[in-house]
């Protein structure tokens, strides 16, 4: 299964574990991560986490997303036509230029899944305004669905 993990994801095993949302999510992600290591579960990545990843001001953040990425099966990289969907998807769902751009290099890599901890993308998704041919959800949520076979 391919699985699209964005910056918000793929950080929460760094957010504070103090917070019960927080905490169960990143151990969620260690599960996934977990399955990526082990090739259970196909990750993708794009020019577009690539460069998110290098703006994160924490080296040791940095390293540890660069290690996980360097295991993607697929990359998609940035060009005219990948902008042009992200465009629509912006447009669609009210959604912020680097956000639609993770989805439409998601939706370009026919990832099965998008992942994330972002609350804006979710609410987006949720709405069925953004028609996108693959599944949105938190890390507890794609746990919870490839636990029933759903996901």
């Amino acid at each position: 299964m391919k699985i699209y993990l964005d910056a918000s994801a793929l950080n929460r095993p760094f957010d504070d574990h103090t917070v019960p949302r927080n905490r169960l999510e990143a151990e969620a992600m260690l599960v996934i991560l977990d399955g990526v290591e082990r090739r259970r579960l196909e990750l993708v990545s794009s020019s577009v986490l690539e460069y998110e990843n290098r703006m994160n001001p924490f080296g040791d953040r940095r390293e540890y997303v660069a290690t996980y990425l360097s295991l993607a099966k697929t990359f998609v990289r940035a060009g005219k036509a990948l902008l042009d969907r992200a465009r629509e998807i912006e447009s669609a769902g009210g959604l912020a230029p680097l956000d639609a751009l993770h989805l439409a290099s998601a939706e370009r890599a026919k990832a099965e899944w998008f992942v994330t901890c972002d609350d804006g993308i979710l609410k987006r998704a949720r709405s069925n305004k953004l028609a996108l041919p693959l599944k949105v959800g938190t890390p507890i949520a794609f746990s919870a669905a490839r636990r029933k076979g759903d996901g």
